[in-house]
């Protein structure tokens, strides 16, 4: 009884995608005062869900292009949130000298 090598992958595959799922959504509850890693997991998270989306022959391009512009929009909410922490910390600096 052999196991097809397009299986295999299949399995390792979902796999993975569920184990970073995990650890990304373990990042995201265990830093909720941080808005930055927040928003950034959430854009990992939906970076993986779209890759394995066009992975599957089966969806139509039209359900991940859907998804481009939320993606966008996320990593320019984390990049705001970035610019945001590191302006606090350059004021909080400045404040203490």
């Amino acid at each position: 009884m052999t196991i097809d090598a397009k299986t295999v992958h299949s399995l390792r595959s979902i796999g993975l995608f569920f184990l970073y799922g995990f650890i990304l959504w373990r990042t995201f509850r265990d830093n909720r005062s941080n808005r930055v890693i927040q928003c950034g997991s959430i854009t990992l998270m939906l970076f993986i869900v779209m890759v394995a989306l066009m992975q599957i022959p089966q969806v139509p391009v039209d359900y991940v292009a859907w998804l481009g512009p939320a993606l966008f929009l996320l990593c320019m909410l984390t990049m705001f949130f970035l610019v945001q922490q590191g302006y606090r910390a350059l004021r909080s600096r400045k404040a203490r000298k």
